[in-house]
């Protein structure tokens, strides 16, 4: 599967009861955003929020040029990244979680590595980590197990904080798990790819 890509970010925000911190956050990142040397456009993609995330989403879709929102109603994030892959019209896709637990910082860093390679990996522990000690604990030890299992090195594999160049993850597109486990998926078959 190949499609012609503009040269460009895609930013896509997996949704799900976000109604606390939408707003707020999507506008730090688009201020943010619009400081950076390229064209850019902002995913909002709500999968099974049951609160007011999808009536927030519309209206910073029609407040915004550089926002689009699509509600799915199956709760899954992997489903609502299959949908942004699909809408994506530029080359580079990056996922960022609605909280902005990562340094926004990562979206410039993570641009300059995919023109060398075709995924960025970012993670939560080179933030500040504010999960209780038993969520931390449990994330280590699912990422020891995973890198374990799939020989991959990578530090963490939470949806946020990760970025690919559209045209690398396409072949990769019917793999898509409809919950959380794509990350490692993809991650899988892109290194797996060479």
């Amino acid at each position: 599967m190949t499609r012609k890509m503009s040269e460009g970010l895609t930013v896509f925000i997996p949704l799900y009861n976000e109604e606390a911190v939408l707003k707020e956050n999507m506008l730090i990142l688009l201020e943010h955003l619009k400081s950076l040397p390229l064209p850019f456009e902002i995913l909002l993609g709500s999968n099974g929020s049951e609160d007011r995330t999808p009536e927030i989403g519309k209206e910073l879709e029609q407040a915004y040029s550089h926002i689009t929102f699509f509600h799915i109603a199956l709760r899954g994030p992997g489903l609502a990244f299959s949908q942004a892959l699909k809408r994506a019209k530029y080359s580079f896709l990056l996922c960022l979680d609605a909280d902005l637990t990562t340094d926004l910082n990562f979206i410039p860093r993570a641009v300059a590595s995919l023109e060398k390679y075709d995924a960025a990996v970012g993670s939560k522990q080179t933030g500040n980590q504010k999960r209780p000690f038993v969520r931390v604990l449990a994330s280590e030890l699912f990422i020891a197990c995973t890198n374990l299992l799939l020989q991959m090195p990578y530090r963490d594999y939470s949806i946020g904080a990760k970025a690919y160049r559209i045209e690398a993850i396409l072949p990769f597109a019917d793999k898509i798990d409809r919950h959380t486990f794509y990350t490692q998926e993809l991650l899988f078959q892109l290194r797996k790819a060479g």
